[in-house]
């Protein structure tokens, strides 16, 4: 686990089982127990294989960070996971970067929608 001032980052686990499962949960609950809207990235760059017991974690991950009001990210997955996030609709609720790196500045960036909200006003002053 990464704590700096933007996010938590957590690196999903490789290999589940059920002790491994029950541990990253465990954390994640007490990484959040004091934050109000944490931003948080998994990355999942160590995972080869995304399975039912994987899919399992990172919905109750999901519903622990919502309850708190937070937002999600993941970073560095396989084209293999990113395939099984869209299809159990799991992409849906999460963005997906390259990197961790990627997922971090996307905080820090001006969304596209501030960007777009800005551009009448610059048109109206160069007219």
């Amino acid at each position: 686990m990464i704590q700096n001032h933007l996010a938590i980052v957590k690196q999903f686990p490789a290999h589940l089982d059920a002790v491994e499962g029950r541990r990253f949960f465990r954390e994640l609950r007490a990484e959040l127990k004091d934050c109000y809207r944490p931003r948080v990235v998994f990355d999942l760059s160590r995972v080869e294989h995304m399975r039912a017991q994987g899919l399992d974690l990172m919905v109750r991950c999901i519903d622990e960070i919502a309850d708190q009001d937070g937002e999600l990210k993941f970073a560095a997955a396989s084209p293999e996971t990113e395939l099984v996030l869209e299809l159990t609709q799991i992409s849906g609720v999460a963005e997906s970067y390259d990197s961790v790196e990627d997922a971090l500045e996307s905080w820090t960036l001006p969304t596209h929608k501030a960007a777009l909200q800005l551009e009448p006003a610059a048109v109206s002053k160069a007219a």
